[in-house]
């Protein structure tokens, strides 16, 4: 956003830079906690495609069951209680900066 504020390439080539470490710090963070929701709703399918329904093991299915249950939940893993992360919040602030960035050169450009 700062970028069309300063005419002094140096400033804009610092901004750009701080933008861009900011950006791949939150993919460093969101992108591995949306594999790790991922996997844990693949835990669900895992279990009911092991044929537990096939064994004969009556102690184990209602544990299976409840397993399969609580799985299909899903984990939300969030940043302070606030923000969930996850490749959307990610496509969120891209989308947002972008958006700001043209407006600010719009009203620049009038």
């Amino acid at each position: 956003m700062f970028l069309f504020f300063s005419h002094s390439y140096q400033t804009q080539l610092r901004h750009a830079s701080l933008f861009a470490v900011v950006i791949i710090q939150l993919s460093f963070y969101c992108i591995p906690a949306n594999y790790i929701a991922d996997k844990a709703l693949a835990i669900s399918d895992a279990v009911y495609f092991s044929k537990w329904y096939h064994h004969n093991f009556p102690s184990l299915k209602s544990p299976l069951l409840l397993m399969i249950q609580s799985s299909q939940n899903g984990i939300t893993i969030k940043a302070g209680g606030l923000i969930t992360l996850n490749a959307e919040t990610v496509m969120k602030v891209l989308r947002l900066a972008w958006s700001t960035c043209s407006v600010i050169r719009g009203v620049r450009q009038n």
